[in-house]
């Protein structure tokens, strides 16, 4: 199992989020599974990207 972290401060737009997934997501195998959370602090926001490898599971 991959696990990508990425921690933004203050309040980041959906383009900018989606944009960090989409770069993530193309450094994986089209096969694999992923699940994507986002947590959000006091001017934080967190992306935590768990990406489980089809061969392996």
């Amino acid at each position: 199992m991959k696990t990508f972290v990425k921690t933004f401060r203050g309040k980041m737009s959906y383009t900018k989020i989606d944009k960090y997934v989409d770069l993530v997501r193309r450094t994986l195998d089209p096969d694999d599974y992923f699940n994507i959370e986002i947590q959000y602090d006091e001017g934080w926001q967190h992306i935590r990207i768990e990406v489980w490898d089809r061969v392996l599971h």
